[in-house]
């Protein structure tokens, strides 16, 4: 009889959360992405993998995006409390997000980042692809640096600088308020 009672208890405590439809369970630790995650939580670092495409919407991540080599990120709706870095991506486009961190993206292809609420600092350098960063609320600086595929800064709210260098060509854009323009930002 206590047998019996002890499974049942189990079963009850498996099963009673399926019944009431609780929201599903965040993902273990790191994750690689290929292909579409929609409103679920990822309780570490997210990673995009060499030549992999990942799109993200309503995504919850606690840790860092990490985008590789000849990957893309599209995400729309997200939260992360981490970062998202990437070196040589081929894409990433981010809008109406969340990010408790920064932005660092090298030597990669177009980048697109809009009506995203970015708590540190945005470093965008040596990108091929078009750079776009537009209406955003940066809390800390913006520094973009030797991008040669277009650079447009448009209507970003940016907490300290904004300093932009050796951009071919030199970046578009205006509207943009910060504490300090610097460089080829000078007049945006």
């Amino acid at each position: 009889m206590f047998t019996r009672t002890l499974r049942t208890a189990a079963v009850t405590a498996i099963a009673l959360p399926l019944a009431v439809g609780l929201a599903p369970a965040a993902h273990a630790a790191d994750l690689e992405c290929r292909g579409t995650l929609g409103a679920v939580t990822v309780a570490g670092n997210l990673l995009v993998p060499d030549d992999s495409t990942c799109t993200l919407d309503g995504t919850t991540v606690l840790g860092s995006i990490v985008v590789k080599s000849r990957a893309t990120l599209v995400a729309t709706g997200i939260e992360t409390n981490g970062s998202i870095q990437g070196e040589s991506p081929a894409r990433v486009d981010v809008r109406d997000s969340q990010l408790g961190n920064s932005i660092q993206l090298r030597k990669g292809g177009p980048v697109f980042i809009s009506a995203t609420t970015i708590t540190g600092d945005v470093a965008l350098e040596e990108n091929l692809g078009q750079v776009e960063l537009t209406g955003n609320d940066i809390v800390g600086s913006v520094q973009a640096n030797k991008n040669t595929g277009g650079l447009v800064i448009t209507g970003n709210v940016v907490g300290n600088g904004l300093q932009c260098q050796d951009n071919f060509p030199p970046p578009a854009g205006g509207g943009n308020v910060a504490k300090q323009k610097q460089g080829q930002c000078l007049n945006l």
